[in-house]
């Protein structure tokens, strides 16, 4: 029989950090077993999207670019974050104009993710995209992106070479090879 699993108590919270993209507090914590601890938590100030882009059935778009945190450049689907007032699916699409200069007619949610679930609450949505259309949106002003078409077979390859290490892209392009033969 498995024992039954209890939530935890939050006794007490305070802010440590705070900017305009995330919030890291500190809590003070009562554990099912009545022993007290503490805990950090990072809150992104707003969720997620990534987009994986069809051209066509066999090709995708990956996006390189220079990841500060990582210091190095990264192959990735276009992500980003969902606005104020903005579906998943309106920021999807406004991601994909911004890092790919496309939109989409088609839009299908892959995946609901939690991409560090133990310190961070944050929620990402995963689409695939096809029935791309030239529609340039001007990028993020902090993003040098270079835009590459990929065969999804080589996506794939890149990853198990660790070529490709986001784990956004990674789940995103995953589900997307068990869904292309719909595309």
């Amino acid at each position: 029989m498995t024992p039954e699993i209890r939530s935890w108590k939050r006794l007490s919270t305070r802010l440590v950090y705070e900017n305009p993209w995330i919030t890291v507090h500190e809590d003070k914590v009562q554990l099912p077993s009545g022993r007290t601890t503490i805990y950090g938590v990072v809150a992104a100030n707003r969720d997620f999207v990534g987009v994986v882009p069809f051209l066509d059935k066999e090709t995708v778009l990956l996006i390189r670019q220079y990841r500060y945190i990582q210091d190095e450049v990264t192959w990735e689907i276009p992500t980003g974050g969902i606005e104020q007032g903005e579906t998943p699916e309106q920021a999807a699409q406004r991601e994909l104009r911004e890092e790919a200069g496309y939109k989409a007619d088609h839009l299908e949610l892959l995946n609901i993710m939690r991409s560090n679930k133990a310190i961070m609450r944050e929620v990402g949505y995963i689409f695939l995209a096809d029935g791309l259309s030239a529609s340039p949106a001007p990028p993020d002003e902090t993003e040098n992106i270079d835009l590459v078409p990929v065969a999804l077979d080589e996506g794939l390859a890149m990853i198990a070479r660790y070529e490709i290490t986001d784990c956004v892209s990674i789940i995103g392009l995953l589900i997307a090879d068990k869904r292309r033969e719909y595309i």
